[in-house]
């Protein structure tokens, strides 16, 4: 039986993940550092922003103080708000496949994003209201591929639903990295073809698999 949801964000509902890999490159680059696309995918993607910086800097052998890493986070910020200004992120079918879940069972989200990046793009998109908890990157001490953030969002959805079982909720993801801190909390996932082709998605056995949000809506149907 599923009788929660919970959303992973970038990749999933926001079409982002180039726009925080570009971001995440501008830092990098002001400090002397590079990462190429596909070092991106197989490292940085599902991390979030603190643990993407923690990872460059620790591969280039270089210090990083809690000073300066808030500082890298918050120029990151910058760079990305800056190339979403006045635009959507949201992929098209991805309202109709929130909005269509919302009416059935609880849903969260689950995200290495920062909280404001979030509730900014969902407020935009007109979906905030629809998600019972959100589980942003301050909201947690390890991000994903730990399982503390689908974890974090089980507990708040037992807030509302004392009956609910961690077994009971599927995440929803793009990432290997996701995929495996789902099934660490004792989660089936549905995996989004978005990031990675089926076959690499297959490599982390995710319950489901389908080619985009805009197959959700008939999973949903056939699911729940």
């Amino acid at each position: 039986m599923i009788r929660a949801l919970i959303f992973d964000f970038n990749g999933v509902l926001a079409d982002d993940d180039p726009i925080h890999m570009q971001a995440l490159r501008e830092v990098a680059r002001e400090e002397g550092m590079e990462f190429t696309d596909e070092e991106y995918l197989d490292k940085y993607l599902p991390l979030n922003d603190r643990d993407c910086f923690e990872n460059l800097y620790k591969k280039h052998s270089r210090p990083l103080s809690a000073t300066k890493l808030d500082e890298l986070i918050r120029r990151k910020s910058v760079y990305y708000y800056r190339a979403i200004a006045d635009k959507s992120v949201m992929f098209k079918s991805a309202p109709a496949a929130v909005q269509a879940a919302a009416c059935r069972i609880p849903l969260a989200i689950a995200s290495g994003a920062k909280m404001d990046e979030i509730r900014h793009i969902l407020s935009e998109a007109g979906l905030h209201g629809l998600f019972s908890a959100i589980v942003a990157a301050e909201d947690v001490k390890f991000g994903k591929p730990h399982p503390e953030p689908f974890l974090r969002a089980f507990e708040r959805l037992n807030e509302r639903e004392p009956s609910l079982k961690v077994s009971e909720c599927v995440a929803v993801e793009d990432s290997i990295g996701g995929i495996q801190s789902a099934h660490e909390a004792g989660m089936r996932c549905l995996a989004v073809a978005h990031s990675y082709d089926r076959d690499r998605l297959r490599t982390a056995k995710p319950e489901w698999i389908i080619d985009s949000i805009a197959d959700f809506v008939r999973w949903l149907e056939n699911e729940c």
